[in-house]
């Protein structure tokens, strides 16, 4: 048998499998591998599920099956003890994620200089704050953003501001992320990455009213 145009084969007699492409195992309702639903009379399958989603995982991680896309899903920031922070967040009209382009697109519905001031305090400054709240759908502290893993305390602040367990805050600075200044702390881009997940770079975009 010749393996001249074969990227993954299994060699004659099945002792050695050769994967030169990608793997892909297909996604299905009744679990993350087909057939892989935990027989009720079997004790050892959940331990044989458990170890196989960890091998696939660790081979999305190392490159030899494709990642999964990372997914956002916005959810509203409603209980900020911050007076003048929770005044700017509740201008928010809509927010748009579209995890195609990665983009996150914040409609206000005041013009950005009419906002009020809030003081971050430390090296964020004061700016026209806001907060909205984003989920990767995996568990807070799994995530890692801009290089950074997340923490008890980022699940402490987000459920602070009524979010669940499972999203973070992403506080904005409105005023610089309309002008586009990047040249603070307060960048519109950043980086997400979770493990079995492709590592993924958002964009935030502010929209104001024309007038």
């Amino acid at each position: 048998m010749s393996y001249a145009n074969t990227k993954n084969y299994t060699e004659q007699g099945g002792e050695r499998t050769v994967i030169g492409g990608e793997l892909v195992f297909e996604r299905t309702s009744a679990g993350v591998l087909p057939n892989m639903a935990t027989p009720a009379a079997d004790a050892n399958a959940s331990a044989v599920r458990s170890a196989l989603i960890t091998l696939v995982t660790n081979m999305k991680d190392y490159g030899l099956m494709a990642a999964d896309p990372m997914v956002l899903t916005y959810a509203a920031v409603t209980s900020d003890a911050e007076a003048d922070r929770a005044y700017n967040t509740a201008k928010i009209g809509s927010v748009t994620v579209d995890n195609e382009a990665h983009t996150i697109t914040v409609a206000l519905s005041e013009k950005v200089s009419a906002l009020k001031d809030f003081d971050a305090r430390g090296v964020w400054g004061v700016h026209k704050w806001l907060g909205i709240g984003l989920t990767a759908g995996v568990a807070l502290t799994s995530l890692q953003y801009n290089g950074t893993m997340l923490t008890a305390e980022d699940v402490t602040e987000a459920t602070n501001v009524g979010l669940s367990t499972n999203y973070f805050v992403r506080w904005v600075a409105a005023d610089l992320v309309l002008a586009g200044d990047n040249t603070q702390k307060t960048k519109d881009k950043f980086v997400l990455w979770s493990s079995g997940y492709a590592q993924t770079e958002y964009k935030l975009i502010i929209t104001e009213p024309s007038e």
